[in-house]
């Protein structure tokens, strides 16, 4: 599979790549992944820490509380899709996860036959998808479990904290917003992280999940 990979708020394609090299490689070989900067600089996650220099740039895909930059993400993304695609998955931690789930979501439910671009989505301490239609008025509103205008249809993976500050009111609300035939869902208490090697129980059951997401893939196209 090839995987379209959008790192988090305040990192960059480098610090995705170190997050997920674990997990990647209990994924074993047969999977490409690229890895993609956003363009807005944006000052370091504090929860990077000493792990990566002071000197290295940061970046977003959008600025979260501005429609317009949002807007202007996403259809970069849609572009780059369209430019250096097709990609089979798409794979995001936390603001990357927020804007791939806004397209997914707002897509759909604009256009009945849109095309979905990836065959599934992996969301890792994932951010909240935004109102496609809010967006459009200039103004971000998070969606919340009651939205019901559209769903991610597509074999979904989810891997999210209880004690993540944004679990319960963003993580858990794309998964709800994800078809329940389809998802698979890992939920820890490592925090706002990518299970790594630190935690190898969390780290392997955050592979399971992914796999079987994948593997209903693979079990679609045969």
């Amino acid at each position: 599979m090839r995987f379209l990979c959008l790192h988090g708020l305040g990192t960059n394609g480098k610090v995705l790549e170190t997050q997920t090299a674990a997990i990647r490689a209990g994924l074993g070989d047969g999977h490409t992944y690229e890895f993609v900067d956003g363009t807005v600089p944006w000052p370091k996650a504090p929860e990077l820490g000493d792990l990566f220099s002071d000197d290295e740039q940061y970046l977003a895909y959008y600025d979260p509380y501005n429609a317009e930059s949002m807007l202007k993400a996403l259809h970069q993304l849609e572009r780059y899709i369209e430019e250096e695609g097709p990609f089979d998955a798409i794979m995001g931690f936390s603001h990357g996860c927020a804007l791939s789930s806004t397209l997914l979501l707002g897509r759909a439910c604009e256009k009945s036959r849109w095309q979905i671009p990836f065959k599934c989505a992996i969301f890792l301490a994932a951010g909240g998808p935004v109102s496609w239609k809010a967006l459009h008025d200039g103004e971000v509103i998070w969606l919340d479990k009651s939205y019901n205008k559209s769903q991610i249809t597509i074999p979904t993976a989810h891997v999210w904290a209880l004690n993540d500050k944004w679990g319960l009111s963003m993580s858990a609300v794309l998964e709800q917003l994800s078809i329940p035939q389809m998802r698979h869902s890992h939920i820890h208490r490592e925090g706002h992280t990518v299970p790594g090697r630190r935690s190898p129980e969390t780290l392997r059951a955050a592979i399971k999940v992914i796999r079987r997401t994948i593997q209903e893939v693979e079990t679609r196209s045969s």
